[in-house]
């Protein structure tokens, strides 16, 4: 036998018919503890219940609301929060699992008896499923404390659930409303100071920069009419000052003065008119004509008071000149002139500085908005801000008052937990096939090793091999009666 070479392979039949008993008690062994371990190792029962996603009763695209979750992560999210202390807590307080508080070792054999799952689909589609329903299953000792359990949790679940939406509804609003209220006084602090700067800047502001233009064009063409009418004011008191030196020299030919309804000249004048109708009458009239005579009797009266006009001094002329109303008119008007030409230049004087008073704010106006382009930006951006934690307070506000009426999505118990008839352990089939396996690996150790001890020979062949002699003959088994 210590030469595998030789082994047959009805060696192996004869070995277990020799050993037999060693390969068969070992069985029958393993599976009396087989059996014997089904009787009376602990017996561990799972109850199961189902829990669905209700409808909610406002529209989330009324609420702008978007579960921003998909299913894994909601799953965890509920595995999480069914597993949480506080909720295990009080699932062992209301079964009475714990005297008092339970200790962290009872909430941790609690949790790892607790299983949350998705069940599997009804049909297979296409589509990626919603997550609608979830499972809950408790695993005890007891089939009666198992569904009681499982009950528990999901009823606990569903109320706690309940409420934390609500207190987290509220305190959305309320962190919400607290960054509106931060918001708006930043919003007003930055006001403020944009209402500083544009007091400190007005007329250089950006916004201000086309009122300035169109005002500084205005002003340009209100300096030329200025200037025109300087112009035009100018030449009309240098004709009166002429028409004022003719009149104190005597010998002005154009100027016809008025007094009362009667026509004046200067003598001078008055002779030269009279000269010139004279001639003009006698081309059509004889030396005896009355027209004739009654024109030759006025210019001998106007020479005479040309030559006495002559004779008379300066002051005297002066004199009479001020009594005359045409001269104190022409004087008057000489005055206004004067006055207006003042008054044009004056107003060309202050056209001139707002012209470069408009002209500086047009110019340091890209100065202004580079400084305050940043203090602005800032402004837009939180009144922006403002207005979008407006908006997200007013949702707030209408999803925490459907929290509290229980108007959104909500979690339900489907099918309750039931009795468990059937322990999930120790499975009895799984239990027995696994000692009978035991048992054939340790009857086949111990036939083999026994064999192995055993140095007799048992046929003719291990004879051969063992002395290496020729075998006359073989004598077969002798019973005995």
């Amino acid at each position: 036998m210590e030469d595998a070479n030789h082994v047959h392979a009805l060696d192996y039949v004869s070995v277990v018919g020799r050993r037999k008993w060693w390969l068969a008690a070992p069985i029958v062994g393993s599976l009396v503890i087989g059996l014997a371990l089904v009787r009376w190792l602990p017996k561990e029962y799972r109850s199961v219940a189902t829990l669905g996603v209700t409808a909610p009763m406002v529209s989330p695209s009324f609420l702008n609301q978007a579960n921003g979750l998909d299913n894994q992560e909601r799953l965890r999210a509920i595995s999480q929060q069914m597993l949480s202390t506080p909720l295990l807590q009080r699932v062992a307080a209301e079964e009475g699992l714990a005297k008092g508080t339970a200790t962290d070792a009872q909430i941790a054999e609690l949790r790892k008896a607790i299983e949350v799952s998705v069940p599997d689909p009804v049909a297979n589609v296409g589509e990626n499923r919603r997550f609608d329903t979830f499972v809950v299953a408790y695993s005890d000792s007891l089939p009666a404390r198992a569904q009681r359990v499982a009950n528990r949790l999901a009823t606990v679940f569903v109320d706690a659930n309940t409420e934390t939406r609500a207190a987290r509804a509220e305190d959305t609003s309320a962190f919400i409303a607290t960054q509106l209220s931060a918001s708006q006084t930043r919003l007003g602090d930055l006001e403020e100071r944009l209402r500083r700067a544009k007091e400190v800047h007005m007329g250089r502001l950006p916004e201000q920069t086309p009122a300035n233009l169109q005002t500084l064009v205005g002003l340009r063409q209100q300096l030329e009419a200025n200037a025109t009418a300087l112009h035009s004011e100018q030449d009309r008191l240098s004709m009166i000052e002429r028409q004022l030196d003719s009149l104190v020299q005597g010998n002005s030919q154009m100027l016809i003065l008025t007094r009362g309804n009667e026509a004046v000249q200067p003598p001078e004048t008055r002779v030269m008119t009279l000269e010139r109708e004279l001639a003009a009458a006698r081309a059509s009239y004889t030396d005896k004509h009355p027209e004739i005579q009654r024109l030759q009797e006025e210019l001998a009266t106007a020479r005479r008071q040309a030559s006495a006009d002559k004779g008379r001094s300066d002051s005297d002329r002066m004199a009479q000149l001020q009594l005359d109303p045409a001269y104190r008119q022409l004087s008057a008007d000489r005055e206004m002139s004067r006055l207006r030409i003042r008054e044009l230049q004056r107003a060309s004087s202050d056209t001139q500085r707002q012209i470069g008073l408009y002209q500086e704010r047009v110019e340091g106006a890209p100065l202004v908005e580079q400084q305050m382009s940043t203090l602005q930006r800032d402004y837009d951006l939180e009144r922006q801000q403002y207005g979008e934690l407006t908006s997200k307070l007013h949702a707030a506000t209408i999803a925490e008052n459907v929290e509290r009426t229980r108007g959104g999505e909500e979690f339900t118990i489907l099918y309750p937990a039931t009795l468990p008839t059937e322990p999930i352990k120790p499975v009895p089939m799984r239990v027995m096939l696994v000692s009978l396996l035991v048992g054939v690996c340790l009857g086949a150790a111990l036939t083999l090793g026994r064999e192995y001890l055993d140095r007799s020979v048992h046929d003719i062949r291990e004879l051969k091999d063992e002395f290496r002699v020729p075998v006359l003959g073989e004598v077969t088994r002798i019973g005995t009666v």
